[in-house]
């Protein structure tokens, strides 16, 4: 029996990140998107304050850019300094967005409770209570945008012969980019590692429990493809070998996809309050912005269609100021088909679906943007479930140009 310990697992706090397409297209949020990820980073620091932990691991990307702006590098010290006083330690590994040393400046220095893990070799970090080691962490960071090397075997690799609780600690991906540190699931279980607490995946995934591998997802999302309640993992040691996690949310802005089934619907009016009826049952305690699926038969497909779409965004958006506080609209996506489009008649109907089998054919999309990304390497990874979205999109709006539905604004 060992002395039992708690920890607090994050990732990804991107402090900095700009939400440049989002201040655009919602000029009233601007200022309160700005300080989105310095409060994410303070309620994290609260969490761990609060829990009583014994110390907090950062699984890379504390920082959006390798060139941080100065108030974020303050601010992030300044969790730090909190923690400090806590008598936390912080236990961190720069991430493809924040490698060592280009996003680590000299001038801005870290707090004595700070353990960093160098990009050049795995470091390893004992935890000691009560007089023994109850853990030994091993971590090591990224030295550029585009890491090609398995960072995590080679952790893992490292902690072989550690003792106490052994937890890797590796901003990596194991979902198939090959330019963040690639690993696969099965290389991270073979190894005798007890906690992996990996960052880069903005969306927190228990991959394993035997043993625990664990993306704890960011702490504050970024766009409408990071939806829920974001944060981290309260990690707690029974001293019995037993390790359990809690999550506990630290964003301050949520982001969800609302989707609404209109088919029969023939009046913007209940479409309207259908929105109404769903909102209430979303929105909590933060501020909410979501994205507006309208899918279904309907008679309405047309005129949503024709409808200036800045307009019917404007309107949906003082509807809800009147009656929401903190919600907002990102964006109206039309999903809908109109009733019967084959009666139409402009095309015959074997033409019209072989028109719409080739724009909608698979991995056209997907093709496209992969070539974009092995070209601009910044270019975030699109979920699978986008290009489907997609698709849709395009086979609905091809529906109705081919039928004579819909017309082309000149």
């Amino acid at each position: 029996m060992g002395a039992a310990f708690r920890f607090l697992h994050c990732a990804d706090l991107h402090i900095g990140s700009a939400f440049t397409g989002l201040s655009r297209r919602l000029p009233e949020l601007d200022g309160k998107l700005a300080e989105t990820p310095f409060l994410a980073w303070n309620n994290t620091v609260e969490t761990a304050i609060r829990e009583e932990v014994d110390f907090l691991l950062i699984a890379g990307d504390c920082f959006d850019r390798n060139a941080p702006s100065l108030k974020g590098r303050i601010e992030f010290v300044k969790g730090l300094e909190k923690l400090a006083a806590a008598g936390i330690s912080a236990l961190i590994v720069s991430g493809n967005h924040d490698p060592f040393p280009q996003a680590w400046s000299k001038a801005i220095k870290l707090p004595e409770n700070v353990v960093f893990f160098p990009p050049d070799e795995v470091k390893l970090h004992s935890i000691v209570k009560k007089g023994e080691i109850v853990a030994t962490v091993g971590g090591i960071g990224h030295s550029s945008l585009n890491v090609l090397e398995n960072l995590a075997v080679q952790t893992g690799e490292a902690l072989k012969d550690a003792p106490g609780v052994r937890i890797a600690l590796v901003h990596a991906n194991l979902c198939g980019d090959l330019h963040a540190a690639p690993a696969a699931l099965a290389e991270l279980t073979a190894l005798p590692v007890d906690y992996w607490a990996l960052g880069h995946v903005h969306s927190r995934r228990v991959l394993s429990e035997k043993p625990w591998v664990v993306y704890s997802g960011c702490v504050q999302g970024k766009d409408i493809h990071e939806p829920g309640k974001q944060g981290c993992f309260l990690v707690e040691h029974n001293g019995f070998g037993e390790l359990s996690m809690t999550f506990h949310p630290t964003s301050v802005l949520d982001f969800e996809v609302v989707s609404l089934n209109i088919s029969d619907i023939e009046d913007l009016g209940s479409v309207m309050k259908l929105l109404q009826e769903k909102l209430i049952s979303l929105k909590e305690h933060n501020d909410l912005i979501f994205r507006l699926k309208l899918t279904g038969i309907t008679p309405l497909d047309a005129e949503l269609r024709n409808w200036d779409q800045e307009e019917l965004q404007r309107t949906v958006s003082s509807f809800l100021k009147e009656r929401f506080n903190g919600c907002f609209l990102e964006e109206i996506v039309l999903l809908t088909q109109m009733p019967d489009p084959e009666k139409s008649g402009l095309l015959p109907e074997k033409e019209l679906e072989e028109a719409l089998q080739e724009i909608t054919a698979e991995k056209i999309l997907e093709s496209i943007y992969a070539d974009m990304r092995n070209t601009y390497r910044s270019l975030p990874p699109i979920r699978p479930e986008r290009f489907e979205e997609l698709r849709r999109e395009g086979s609905a709006l091809l529906a109705e140009l081919l039928t004579g539905r819909l017309e082309l604004k000149k």
